[in-house]
């Protein structure tokens, strides 16, 4: 968008508000298919594929140190050995 003030142009956020239907009309199918993109087909599996949904969680990184600094205090927790000189 242009500013007044300044010769350099600004950004533009639109927010909508979208209300959905809970029900259509069977002959508005037909309107919304050819005013909407085309569907993607539904991805279809043999009947022998098992599938289950999972849900992955975020790896907390913050909370623990890094394998290499848990392997350095493990070892400054031995005693350790010298070699004796002959």
């Amino acid at each position: 968008m242009p500013s007044q003030r300044h010769h350099e142009h600004g950004d533009l956020f639109v927010k909508l508000n979208v209300k959905f239907p809970d029900t259509i009309e069977l002959a508005a199918i037909p309107m919304l298919e050819r005013a909407l993109p085309p569907r993607k087909p539904t991805e279809t599996f043999e009947k022998n594929v098992v599938l289950e949904e999972a849900t992955l969680d975020d790896v907390d990184t913050h909370s623990r140190g890094s394998a290499r600094e848990e392997a350095m205090d493990e070892d400054h927790e031995e005693p350790r050995v010298q070699c004796a000189n002959q």
